[in-house]
């Protein structure tokens, strides 16, 4: 009879994860550490929830109490695609958002993979006690990078993603934690990324303090994402064509020439929103409820109409996107997000200035919101 470790990856890899690694639930003193170092240096930027209890997110055990082992496991989101172009009219998307939501494709793909476990340990009578587990995809405080290299799913790469060496980068991390104790693998990659130094050297807007040191402040990801607020106006311009969250580092790195396609349907192009979007279709948008109905179920709706829309229009700028402007100008005129018409300002003035003059000076003088006068009064000033 195959080893319960063994058994466990075999069932695993039917049910599509790619890599399954084992480890403990033991304290992750080191890698605890490091994540306290980078809050400490503010890289955190607005993510309250990566700086509330981030002695939680080393220790396993007290995040599941009854946790002595965790299995930790990739599932592959890569497809090829034609070469993005803009065409001045169509906004880029990171890969992992092309198709449907990962959260909530991968949960129930874990959930019945506990399933099997279960059983699995009922007939090798490993434990006693009645089985427990709980499943996560990056969705609680847990340091599940460190807990992947750990397992041995891969390395860190210097631009913080785990790299897999015959797999590369794109893939979703998810844990299951369970009561039975399963033998720790520790076979730790040795593979490292050398003296290569592509990622930190191509990001747009600099965002590596070094390698293996990201500053969410500056990272397009985080700006197009997890922001809340405006984007710094010193950065816009370097935000470039990325509508939703940035490739630039993964695209870059050696390590994903080995990528495959995902044989997960629902993590594919065609059953999500795909490599781009349309950018002036996408500022037609004038109500949360539609927004809600077009991107629900796919990763989009993270920013929510607010910040979606918020990037539309520096990307509608950044690629020379005229045909957006009616729609801009609409935003100006009549959006009731302060947010969305601070940055819809800001576009227009700067795809054409002449057309948009009446509403921005108009904006000076009647706007209610302070941030959108001073952006008004910005815009007209460059």
């Amino acid at each position: 009879m195959q080893p319960l470790a063994n058994q466990i990856k075999a069932a695993a890899a039917e049910l599509g994860f790619s890599v399954t690694g084992i480890t403990s639930a033991a304290p992750l003193i080191q890698d605890l550490r490091a994540l306290q170092e980078w809050i400490g240096a503010g890289f955190a930027a607005g993510m309250d929830y990566m700086v509330r209890k981030p002695g939680l997110k080393g220790q396993p055990k007290e995040l599941v109490p009854y946790a002595a082992s965790v299995i930790s496991l990739a599932v592959n989101y890569h497809s090829s695609a034609a070469r993005f172009e803009h065409q001045n009219r169509y906004g880029r998307i990171a890969r992992y958002a092309w198709g449907l939501d990962y959260h909530e494709v991968v949960k129930p793909r874990l959930v019945r993979l506990a399933g099997r476990i279960e059983q699995m340990i009922a007939s090798s009578r490993l434990t006693p006690d009645a089985f427990k587990y709980r499943c996560f995809v990056d969705a609680v405080p847990l340091l599940e990078r460190a807990i992947a290299q750990r397992a041995g799913i891969g390395f860190f790469g210097k631009n913080t993603n785990v790299l897999q060496p015959r797999g590369g980068s794109w893939h979703f991390l998810s844990e299951l934690l369970i009561n039975a104790e399963l033998p720790e693998e520790g076979q730790q990659s040795k593979v490292s990324c050398g003296s290569c130094t592509r990622c930190l050297d191509a990001c747009p807007t600099g965002a590596f303090a070094g390698p293996f040191r990201l500053d969410s402040r500056l990272c397009i990801s985080y700006l197009t994402i997890e922001n809340k607020g405006h984007i710094p106006l010193e950065l816009r311009e370097a935000i470039g064509e990325w509508l939703f969250g940035c490739d630039v580092c993964q695209d870059v790195c050696p390590f994903n020439r080995f990528s495959t396609d995902t044989d997960w349907p629902e993590l594919r192009p065609e059953a999500g929103p795909g490599l781009r979007i349309d950018i002036p279709d996408l500022l037609t948008i004038d109500t949360d409820e539609k927004f809600r109905v077009r991107f629900s179920g796919t990763a989009l709706s993270r920013p929510k109409r607010r910040g979606l829309l918020r990037n539309a229009a520096v990307v509608a700028a950044n690629i020379g996107c005229v045909e957006a402007m009616p729609a801009l100008l609409q935003r100006i005129e009549r959006d009731p997000e302060p947010l969305i018409r601070q940055h819809a300002i800001w576009a227009a003035a700067r795809l054409d200035e002449q057309m948009s003059r009446g509403l921005i000076e108009r904006a000076i003088k009647t706007d209610p919101d302070p941030g959108v006068q001073k952006e008004a009064a910005a815009a007209l000033e460059t």
